[in-house]
């Protein structure tokens, strides 16, 4: 292999595909970075087994090869070059590779690239094509939600839905849910479980895309492709669990509040509320006033929003980090509170927007 390629092209590269090397792996050398040049592109693969990312870039080629190298080490060095300059890549006998850029040059001792899983990005199946903004949003207001580790691997997942042409995306972990729907154009249906993290390396990939994003779903795995990357995952097993018998809307005290006064007041309520095992903050709504309350053995925090309540008083405590997940993805002016009761899960939306909802359980008050 020898090639010419721009530092900047290279570098945003290797952190795109750097999302799926594998820290901890029997596979050794899945802590490495498949490279290939051929047909004037610089392709790069980064596979965990479960997540596998390959971008592709465009570069001036010598001679076509591939290696696998130790993606910390190449992708240190490459971001520490000068940016715009040009990096120029050889590949040696025995697996050596030889990066050299104006003044500065590293040799990386590699794999042959035919040790590396064939980890195939053909993905057969249903597809159908979404607004890269429609997909950032869908994962923006959810993917938090799923839980970070449950004795059901299902719930760290996000659940996509798509049916009557809207795409629904829900993820929940046993204290929180948030379900965010989009208009698609596609008449089929579909219905599978995402893990979250994977979700999560697609919206840092998609927040910079302009373009669509082509969806492809077979019976084990989802592909993604946009631009020039593709991120192949596997789906999650199991029955996921019945949302919408969870939404209700026999709501007993109904609050408008503003969404930044709300977060600001939470924010520094929580100061004091980390010191609590369940971050307990405490809402004390009356008339028009929402009283914000934290306590710790350091002191204590008392916060008033001004609200538009209907309905009835109620005091009601939750974690402060679940009402500040929400409020800091959130674009609205306003919010709005729908309360059953201080023991009954409180389902919050946007002012004006029904696509939207994000219930959270309450804390009990001692």
């Amino acid at each position: 292999m020898k090639i010419k390629i721009n530092q900047n092209e290279l570098n945003k590269s290797i952190n795109i595909v750097q999302k799926a090397v594998s820290l901890r792996t029997p596979l050794p050398i899945l802590s490495g970075i498949l490279i290939e040049a051929k047909n004037n592109m610089l392709i790069l693969t980064a596979t965990d087994l479960d997540l596998g990312i390959k971008t592709y870039s465009p570069c001036e080629i010598e001679e076509e090869g591939s290696i696998v190298v130790q993606a910390k080490l190449i992708g240190d060095f490459v971001r520490k070059l000068p940016s715009n300059s040009y990096v120029y890549i050889e590949t040696m006998e025995n697996n050596n590779m030889e990066i050299k850029c104006l003044n500065s040059e590293i040799n990386i001792l590699g794999n042959s690239a035919e040790e590396y899983p064939d980890n195939t990005f053909d993905n057969e199946g249903d597809s159908f094509t979404i607004k890269s903004e429609t997909l950032k949003n869908l994962i923006k207001y959810t993917h938090f939600a799923a839980a970070q580790e449950n004795i059901k691997p299902i719930f760290t997942g996000c659940l996509i839905e798509i049916k009557n042409n809207f795409c629904t995306f829900v993820a929940l972990d046993g204290y929180r849910m948030a379900v965010k729907k989009e208009p698609v154009d596609y008449d089929g249906e579909v219905s599978v479980v995402v893990p979250a993290k994977t979700l999560l390396e697609i919206l840092r990939i998609v927040e910079e895309s302009k373009e669509n994003t082509e969806i492809t779903v077979s019976e084990s795995h989802v592909s993604f492709k946009l631009e020039n990357t593709i991120i192949i995952s596997n789906l999650l097993d199991g029955k996921f669990i019945d949302y919408e018998g969870i939404i209700k809307d026999n709501y007993a005290t109904k609050v408008k509040a503003a969404t930044l006064d709300i977060r600001d007041s939470v924010e520094r309520a929580s100061l004091l509320a980390k010191d609590d095992k369940n971050n307990l903050i405490v809402l004390d709504i009356s008339d028009s006033n929402m009283q914000i309350n934290s306590a710790s053995e350091y002191g204590n925090v008392e916060e008033n929003v001004n609200v538009e309540k209907e309905g009835e008083d109620l005091k009601i405590g939750f974690n402060s980090k679940y009402l500040l997940d929400f409020l800091k993805v959130i674009d609205s002016e306003k919010i709005i509170l729908n309360l059953i009761g201080k023991n009954n899960p409180c389902f919050i939306n946007e002012e004006g927007s029904e696509d939207y909802i994000y219930m959270v359980l309450p804390v009990r008050i001692s």
